[in-house]
Formats: structure tokens, sequence, C-alpha cells
């Protein structure tokens, strides 16, 4: 199989400041349970996430946290 220096380059992992992060949820009788998965970009948002999700256990929109 022959491949070019163009397809071997786009055939490579992405290394960029976007990251994969989860949010969790930290209040109400079910923290720790309600999970979301996101994006951040690693150069605008240095610090933690915190962001008010709704949690389908408790029907409520409730603080997560990365």
């Amino acid at each position: 199989m022959c491949y070019s220096s163009r397809n071997l380059i786009l055939e490579m992992a992405k290394e960029g400041a976007r990251i994969n992060i989860k949010l969790v949820s930290v209040e109400g009788p079910h923290k720790g349970k309600s999970v979301y998965v996101t994006t951040k970009n690693r150069n605008n948002t240095k610090e933690r996430l915190e962001m008010m999700k709704y949690c389908k256990w408790t029907r409520k929109r409730i603080l997560h946290r990365e």
C-alpha cells in the first residue's frame, strides 16, 4: 500500500487546544450521578468550568462542575 505524504498527515491524530471534559453534578441528593461531556478550549478557558445543567433525577437545573 502506498501512502502519499498528504494522506499520512490527514490520518495522524490532531493535537490542539480543545479537550474533552466531564461536568458532574455537585448539588442535591443525586450529586455525582448526573454527568455531561463537553469540550473546552484550553487557551481561552484556563479555570475549571461551572455550569447550570438539567438533572433528570431531580428534574431541576443544578450546578455542574468540571
